[in-house]
């Protein structure tokens, strides 16, 4: 996993969680760019528990995760770790599921498919449809979005990608190549249930719809993407399996 996120200890948690309920003998290694300053975590963990980028080419991989970040404002080549990642997104063939900011930069590396910004932040929980038969989700489910841009699905069958899940209201959630090696998705079926409400809390911004029962946020979380979740990663490792 190419964890780009700054808070890294919480996608460490998020995904040990959604693996270690997966019955195989999985063994999850992170790995950082070396060419971001790093700023919400010490580089004595980095080094203690992370393997850095450049360094991958010296064990053995079956497949890659590779985060989103909170930059998606950003012009690509305005992020310090750019070139690093954009030279992975070009050479690498392993199975891969790109997520959020990460699925925008592979696709925009590998396609030349541009993002562009929503006229309001995208951010909740929506229903999708299967838009094409797949062998990681079969039904239509729910997933959470956080994100303030958007790419368009005209331009992403004109690259020749299968769109796999589709919101009315939330777009593209998934799309893949024809091989199902590389895997794009716009939001984020890893959180954990409570992590909607504690962006909601941070920024004091609009309620994330269809998250709390009745859209009150004195009231539950409706965690309805659980099921999702661990059937797609369930079925992603018996793919990447099947791959070998």
């Amino acid at each position: 996993m190419i964890n780009l996120m700054p808070i890294k200890q919480e996608v460490e948690y998020q995904f040990s969680t959604i693996f270690e309920n997966i019955d195989k003998d999985i063994e999850l290694k992170y790995i950082y760019p070396i060419t971001h300053t790093y700023k919400n975590i010490s580089l004595d963990y980095l080094k203690e528990k992370y393997i850095p980028l450049n360094k991958i080419d010296e064990d053995k991989y079956d497949g890659f995760i590779v985060t989103g970040a909170p930059i998606e404002m950003y012009r690509y080549e305005e992020v310090d770790f750019w070139k690093e990642i954009d030279q992975f997104f070009k050479e690498n063939e392993l199975p891969t599921i790109y997520i959020c900011w990460a699925a925008q930069g592979a696709l925009y590396s590998k396609f030349g498919i541009e993002k562009y910004k929503l006229e309001e932040k995208l951010f909740g929980v929506y229903e999708h449809e299967v838009k094409e038969k797949n062998p990681f989700i079969k039904n239509s489910f729910y997933a959470p979005h956080s994100r303030n841009t958007f790419n368009k699905k005209e331009s992403i069958q004109k690259a020749d990608l299968t769109v796999i899940g589709e919101s009315e209201e939330a777009g593209v959630y998934m799309c893949s190549t024809r091989d199902y090696k590389s895997i794009f998705i716009s939001g984020h079926s890893e959180y954990q249930a409570e992590r909607l409400k504690f962006e909601y809390e941070r920024d004091r911004g609009d309620i994330p719809k269809n998250y709390f029962v009745r859209d009150n946020p004195e009231n539950e979380i409706l965690f309805n993407w659980k099921n999702h979740r661990d059937e797609f990663y369930k079925n992603w490792i018996e793919f990447i399996g099947g791959v070998r």
